[in-house]
């Protein structure tokens, strides 16, 4: 397996991309999949040579992953390569305009999601239709450069400023990246809106409630540092996400991300020991945010 994360180099989309990432590796069938963990984020993906499969259904080509509410399964045989664009919360909101909340625990293909984002212009959808074609047959030969400067050319002109709120995107940023410190009602404050208005712009923008976002950035959190460190100890983690029972933070923890802490540490055990730190590069929590 090699799998790789680059942050974004255009200055039109670091408010909105986290970063462009690459996944090549063999399947070998039964039980040797991809579990992707909910985590807010929105993925562009692209992937060629045997394709995933969700509950025996294969995936299109490109597609766009919305928030997943659970950890989800990708079944494949056979090498597969991946290039992928992961968004911001409130990212896929920045390059549609429509409500997150529609695309969550989805895998919408990428041309209808196109078709929706210019309905009514039928010259501008064939053109990005076309685009999105050439895209597709490019990435199946491009190294990691050549993917990551293609796919942000692609992206970067469907940001539309009138989508644009960079002030909002801003609150909810320091909503989802501080959530030790900064919680919904300083969010909803710093905002300039009541509790209510702050929740329905929130989810309109990311898909999910603001508490819920927050809950699940606490953990992703969590996630995160044993991902990287599958040793460490769950008691001190519980601390540091704010918990001093532990079965309320498993409890918590399960309902965020589909696993409890246990049940995540012995998966990324057997990740690492799978893999060495050759094969897998993070980006790390140093990259700036919008906010």
């Amino acid at each position: 397996m090699k799998y790789l994360e680059r942050p974004p180099e255009s200055h039109r989309l670091k408010p909105y991309v986290v970063c462009v990432w690459t996944l090549q590796r063999t399947y070998s069938g039964a039980d040797d999949c991809e579990v992707l963990w909910p985590d807010g984020y929105k993925d562009l993906i692209f992937h060629h040579g045997r394709v995933f499969r969700v509950g025996g259904e294969l995936l299109p080509p490109s597609f766009v992953m919305g928030t997943l509410s659970g950890c989800c399964r990708l079944d494949a045989e056979g090498e597969l390569v991946l290039y992928g664009i992961r968004l911001y919360p409130w990212g896929l909101y920045a390059i549609s305009g429509q409500p997150g909340q529609r695309f969550n625990d989805r895998f919408m293909p990428l041309a209808e999601f196109i078709k929706d984002r210019w309905a009514g212009q039928a010259g501008e959808t064939d053109r990005r239709l076309a685009e999105l074609e050439e895209l597709e047959h490019d990435l199946a030969s491009a190294g990691m450069d050549d993917a990551q400067r293609r796919l942000e050319a692609f992206l970067e002109d469907w940001i539309d400023p009138a989508w644009e709120d960079r002030a909002l995107f801003g609150v909810i940023d320091r909503l989802y990246h501080r959530p030790a410190e900064y919680g919904v009602a300083d969010a909803a404050r710093d905002a300039g809106l009541s509790l209510r208005q702050f929740e329905r712009r929130c989810v309109r923008m990311t898909g999910i409630p603001p508490k819920r976002l927050h809950k699940i950035a606490r953990f992703n959190q969590v996630r995160i540092r044993l991902l990287l460190r599958p040793d460490l100890d769950l008691h001190d983690l519980m601390l540091e996400a704010g918990y001093y029972d532990y079965s309320h933070f498993s409890k918590d923890f399960r309902q965020c991300l589909g696993a409890t802490p246990v049940e995540f540490r012995d998966w990324a055990r057997r990740l690492a020991e799978d893999n060495g730190p050759e094969d897998v590069e993070f980006l790390q929590d140093s990259r700036e945010h919008a906010g």
